[in-house]
């Protein structure tokens, strides 16, 4: 794979890396405001208030060195118990931003040219950075994703290259530690990096899938309105509500040629709404007055179709989606 290839795929698969991070990324003071508010847990009586802002405080500072992510990281699984689930909470989420500031840089750094072709000459399908380490005898660019895999991200392949993104399973083990919110919020991130719902504008899991995770997204929406990560997790939810209503350029809906309604969707769909029949879901309420205009239409989009798509699940500007 040559160098211009590379770098040419390099702005479009970047674009989607941001959609994917964009529903956790705040940066800044401005990304644990919301937590700062409220109210601190109540110490146990192992854990004093100063002793926990104590470890705050030096973990803040192990944050701003620099590469030290994985060192903070570590001293956070060590402390976590001895601080409040206030400060827990905030630390997870500054440890989450963090690594999602850093990205773009450990991005670039992967994406060179010759880091790039020596890791796919070593890479095998589903390789992590664990697995790709033990292949290559360079021991720069073992180190290089030594550090990428301890700073908390896991490798992918997109169109062709190897790219970095955040590996949400790394914060799992905080979760006991957490409030609920951001603890639920870590698993619908968990499972949406640790199988991506597209890869060159093709939805690349099943129609099943894709309502559930909608499904968990709305639930967190209802759950937790005031979550410091509501808005990320409502604006996954509105990708998932064209997904689902639309699909993805490479996999749309209704096919093309045909114009009739995917074959997978029409069962994936139908069986979630028997299924779920008795669940109160304004999302499933919406898909299921959605099928009955398509299964009138004999699952072809018409312009019916098309104007309840229009009146329900708008795509302008304006949409909110």
């Amino acid at each position: 794979m040559t160098s211009s290839y590379l770098y040419g795929q390099c702005k479009r698969v970047r674009f989607y890396i941001t959609v994917l991070t964009i529903a956790a990324i705040f940066t800044g003071t401005a990304a644990t405001s919301g937590a700062a508010t409220a109210a601190p847990s109540s110490p146990d009586t192992k854990v004093t208030t100063s002793s926990s802002t104590a470890i705050y405080k030096t973990f803040q500072s192990m944050l701003k060195k620099k590469n030290g992510l994985p060192a903070a990281d570590t001293f956070l699984e060590s402390n976590i118990k001895k601080v409040t689930k206030h400060h827990a909470t905030l630390m997870v989420l500054q440890l989450e931003n963090a690594r999602l500031k850093a990205l773009t840089s450990m991005t670039d750094r992967l994406l060179v040219p010759n880091v790039q072709d020596k890791m796919l000459k070593a890479y095998q399908t589903n390789d992590s950075f664990t697995k790709l380490m033990e292949r290559t005898q360079d021991s720069d660019l073992r180190a290089l994703l030594k550090e990428a895999r301890d700073s908390g991200y896991r490798l992918v392949m997109l169109e062709g290259s190897l790219y970095p993104i955040m590996n949400y399973a790394a914060l799992v083990k905080y979760t006991s530690d957490i409030t609920e919110d951001i603890s639920s919020y870590i698993i619908i991130m968990m499972k949406e990096t640790k199988n991506l719902p597209a890869d060159d504008g093709a939805l690349v899991i099943g129609y099943q899938e894709i309502l559930l995770r909608a499904l968990s997204q709305e639930r967190f929406v209802e759950l937790y309105p005031k979550s410091n990560r509501a808005k990320q997790v409502q604006d996954l939810l509105n990708s998932y509500t064209l997904y689902t209503f639309y699909g993805l350029n490479n996999t749309p809906l209704f096919d093309y040629e045909t114009n009739n309604m995917v074959a997978n969707a029409q069962r994936g769909y139908n069986g979630v709404l028997q299924r779920l029949a008795s669940v109160d879901s304004e999302f499933l309420t919406k898909l299921d007055a959605f099928m009955d205009v398509v299964k009138e239409a004999k699952y072809e989009k018409t312009a019916a179709v098309e104007k309840w798509l229009e009146q329900n699940v708008p795509t302008g500007a304006d949409a909110g989606y």
